[in-house]
């Protein structure tokens, strides 16, 4: 999700065998394949230098901005709990308003980044699943979709790496990927910074090309996790629309990790339940 837990991403000397190998083919051939090959090999340092905080949690603020200007705001508390190899589980609680409290999104990320998602709707006491098809649609009224709030393993996409540059100021890896259970055609184009591979920004494109939505990420803090080991995890994230003035914010406030959440926590029929 766009929270970066864990962030973007298994080692780097397999890959190198592999570069090895594509010496005997085209010249074409070997700069196409380096580039896959670069590109997944940079993604995947990236997630494992985000594994490992076991659990979190933490209160979200989300702000909605119309086209028009005005804004509106959603108060939420966010769960995530690691699983073995790229499996996590992840829930959503609506806090506040009060027309929308309760409302939960239950994320299910398997080891191989297969997805499923259930969402609570407490006006209407029921639990519905999300289609792969229906994932890319927006999460109460934001330009956040419910597949934000999903993990993005590396085994969920293919990748490219396009070339490095600058953003903001910041040296970057610009990576090209494309989700491959995607219902939606279109691809990303994603900035990690150099130095810890934290993500920095992300474009969306639809199937023709265009551009849909930006996400940009201002700030990251460090956490201690009970294994000595600090994380960073971004804490103000902002989703443009492309094509309208509209936009969505996400901030994050009292993170904490090694909560000592579980597989319970996570199970759909605990959906309808308030904290």
């Amino acid at each position: 999700m766009p929270c970066d837990f864990p962030p973007l991403f298994t080692h780097i000397g397999r890959a190198t065998l592999l570069g090895l190998s594509l010496l005997v083919a085209t010249p074409g051939a070997i700069a196409e394949e380096d580039a896959t090959t670069k590109g997944r090999a940079i993604a995947e340092r990236a997630w494992e230098r985000g594994e490992g905080f076991g659990d979190l949690q933490a209160d979200v603020e989300m702000t909605i901005i119309t086209r028009s200007g005005q804004s509106a705001k959603r108060r939420m508390q966010v769960q995530i709990l690691e699983m073995p190899g790229e499996a996590s589980r992840a829930l959503t609680r609506v806090e506040a308003p009060r027309d929308v409290a309760g409302t939960a999104l239950l994320t299910h990320t398997a080891e191989n980044g297969d997805v499923e998602q259930w969402l609570y709707l407490p006006a209407a006491s029921r639990t519905r699943r999300i289609s792969s098809a229906a994932r890319g649609g927006s999460f109460l009224g934001s330009e956040f979709s419910y597949d934000d709030f999903a993990a993005q393993p590396p085994s969920r996409y293919d990748f490219e790496w396009l070339r490095d540059e600058e953003l903001d100021g910041i040296e970057t890896h610009v990576l090209r990927r494309e989700k491959r259970d995607s219902d939606e055609p279109g691809h990303e184009v994603v900035w990690l910074d150099t130095e810890k591979l934290r993500l920095r920004q992300v474009q969306f494109f639809d199937a023709r090309g265009e551009m849909t939505r930006v996400l940009s990420i201002d700030d990251y803090k460090a956490y201690e996790g009970a294994d000595g080991e600090t994380y960073w995890r971004a804490t103000a994230l902002r989703m443009d629309n492309a094509r309208s003035d509209a936009a969505s914010e996400l901030r994050w406030e009292k993170v904490s990790l090694d909560n000592g959440l579980d597989e319970r926590d996570f199970e759909v029929s605990m959906l309808p339940r308030r904290r």
